[in-house]
């Protein structure tokens, strides 16, 4: 223990350290959690090296992306190269979608921190989490714990700078979850529901059957990540246990499903899953992915580039179906673990609407087969019923109206004398136009030449 809290006293003296180096305040460094190329930081760089608002680096701990990345011609650093030290050290600004790790946790002190956060709060997050295997990391009983514990999970404890706010209820959840002040929060939606509507010509497409034909309808199944399964593992690991495996009978979703009878009714259907885990169970995926008409996507960058496609989003508790309520896509909840997980897994915010109103639920799979043979003779997209509209309203306020790929046009650019920024006031024009006026509450304190960005 006293090596441990010498070593983190080591690295939060490196940190405060970072606070003298002056910053370039046209040089942005972004990156990602598990080191992927993914969310809001993902579309927001490749927004940026569209437009040259600023310099953009991107910052991973993977080699192969990180390769792969300049091979796209795009400029980015491994995390403790010399030129990504360099970089972490000298951008004003650090974009990331979880925490200052996404780029580098130790080298942060005197930047302008963007966290685009990586989903909406449904389940609770951050100083809201009271239940569950990661309460203890933020909750605490005397300010000597609570410094403790900032010394164990630095990052955790580093508050943003700036976070996007779709809706009040959104804004008020950051402002808690991240002990923010008000002047922190930019109404704005996010990068990631944003740039496949600004940039529809990038979208991916799915692949076609071997008739060359597509599929006549298409679900998606992306589950939430069960954080007390996750625990669970790494305390086997811990104890020099094998970690789990693709095939291991303990995933959650073999005992769920019957993949044998689910396939028959897609096949039958004409109809393609798309299986999305969570990155933290992605091995669980493989041993599904043979099955006909499953097709394995967990391995993909995100999904928010195939969304135009899916016609029925299955979920139980992830926050992804906050994000398809603006394309109104139907929502189908099949929570099969419901007690277990609300028993040992973290809580969930308080709404005021409850999110299952909004669609069909399940809780065994018999439930699940039958409600996806009733959707399967539906030959239109329903009608959003009047609970999906208020959700709707609740997390994307006034934002939630117009986001279609028709409202938009090139950056630059007027039709019948309206810019952009009137026709489509989007979080890239938002973030854009924030950064030039230079409001973020913590250029009062952040070392370095404080300049608007030089566009």
């Amino acid at each position: 223990m006293g090596t441990n809290l010498a070593l983190a006293l080591v690295k939060k003296c490196i940190f405060a350290l970072s606070w003298l180096v002056p910053r370039n305040a046209n040089k942005a460094v972004l990156g990602c959690y598990k080191n992927r190329f993914a969310d809001n930081s993902k579309y927001l760089f490749l927004h940026w090296q569209q437009t040259h608002f600023m310099q953009t680096i991107w910052i991973s701990g993977d080699k192969a992306l990180i390769h792969a990345l300049r091979q796209q011609g795009y400029t980015a650093h491994s995390r403790w190269s010399l030129l990504g030290i360099y970089h972490a050290l000298t951008a004003k600004y650090y974009v990331y979608n979880s925490y200052i790790g996404d780029i580098n946790q130790w080298l942060a002190a005197g930047a302008i921190r963007i966290n685009l956060w990586h989903g909406s709060p449904l389940k609770k997050i951050e100083f809201d989490i009271t239940t569950g295997p990661l309460a203890a990391q933020y909750q605490t009983q005397s300010l000597w714990q609570a410094g403790l514990q900032a010394l164990r999970y630095h990052q955790e404890y580093v508050r943003p700078s700036l976070m996007l706010s779709p809706s009040p209820l959104v804004g008020e959840s950051f402002q808690r979850a991240f002990r923010l002040k008000e002047d922190s929060l930019l109404s704005s939606t996010n990068p990631r529901t944003d740039y496949y509507l600004r940039y529809p010509e990038q979208r991916q497409t799915l692949p076609l059957k071997t008739d060359a034909t597509a599929y006549r309808r298409v679900i998606l199944y992306a589950p939430s990540w069960r954080d007390a399964l996750w625990q669970n593992s790494q305390h086997l690991t811990s104890h020099s246990t094998p970690h789990l495996t693709s095939g291991n009978s303990d995933s959650p979703y073999q005992a769920a499903f019957d993949w044998q009878s689910l396939s028959h009714h897609l096949v039958d259907t004409d109809t393609l899953l798309l299986l999305r885990l969570h990155p933290n169970e992605r091995h669980y995926a493989a041993q599904f992915c043979a099955y006909p008409n499953v097709l394995d996507i967990s391995d993909w960058d995100d999904v928010y580039g195939i969304l135009h496609r899916v016609d029925l989003l299955i979920t139980d508790y992830s926050s992804l179906f906050i994000d398809v309520l603006p394309l109104e896509i139907p929502v189908l909840f099949f929570r099969f673990d419901h007690e277990q997980y609300l028993n040992q897994s973290r809580d969930c915010y308080d709404i005021g609407q409850d999110p299952l109103s909004i669609g069909q639920v399940a809780y065994q799979f018999d439930d699940l087969l039958a409600l996806l043979q009733e959707m399967s003779h539906l030959n239109a997209k329903p009608q959003p019923c009047e609970a999906y509209q208020q959700l709707q309203r609740l997390y994307w306020s006034q934002h939630a109206t117009g986001l279609s790929a028709d409202n938009l046009v090139t950056d630059g650019l007027s039709i019948d004398g309206v810019s952009i920024n009137e026709r489509h006031d989007d979080s890239f024009a938002r973030i854009e136009r924030h950064l030039r006026q230079g409001q973020t509450q913590s250029f009062k304190f952040a070392f370095g030449t404080d300049i608007k960005p030089q566009i």
